[in-house]
């Protein structure tokens, strides 16, 4: 065992911290003085994302693409999502897809009713994948009128739900900016 833990920086995607950083007119990140700098090559392939993200430049400078990216408090990939979905007029989905991928543990299964709560997950299943499930059960609280009750009867996370609908909120927010 280590005596101690390495540094998240050190182990973590990147990405958002480039992001940032430039956004805040740092550019020279190989001379930046880290407390924990992290490896050469971390810090070279989160460039390297960001570039193919068309939030930097030949240059690693900032785009424009990539200035509006860093107003949004997630992850790149997710943030260029959000923005390229108005161009393709699907915006609502979209924030609802990221929201509901910013919580955990949406459904439960308690273990005396783990039939019942599989067979009522499975009505949301989406074989095109775990983003439309998500957004069918988002939709479906949404139909609900938001309801409890209607999270209860679905084996759902109410609480889960409400966070989802805060964080779409706060994602609406700042695409109106």
């Amino acid at each position: 065992m280590l005596p101690n833990p390495i540094p998240e920086i050190q182990r973590s995607n990147l990405s958002s911290t480039i992001l940032m950083l430039k956004a805040m007119g740092i550019n020279d990140l190989l001379n930046f003085d880290f407390m924990d700098p992290p490896p050469a090559q971390t810090l070279l392939t989160a460039l390297e994302q960001l570039y193919a993200l068309s939030a930097l430049d030949d240059e690693g400078l900032l785009t424009r693409l990539g200035r509006k990216m860093a107003d949004f408090p997630m992850e790149p990939n997710l943030a260029k999502m959000l923005i390229a979905s108005v161009d393709l007029g699907c915006s609502e989905e979209i924030l609802s897809v990221v929201a509901m991928l910013s919580v955990q543990n949406v459904f439960y299964r308690p273990k005396e009713k783990q039939g019942q709560a599989d067979a009522k997950k499975a009505k949301f299943h989406q074989p095109e994948g775990d983003h439309l499930t998500l957004l069918t059960v988002y939709n479906g609280w949404k139909a609900s009128k938001f309801s409890n009750p209607w999270c209860y009867e679905n084996f759902i996370q109410a609480r889960s739900m409400r966070r989802a609908q805060d964080v779409r909120k706060q994602l609406l927010g700042i695409m109106d900016r």
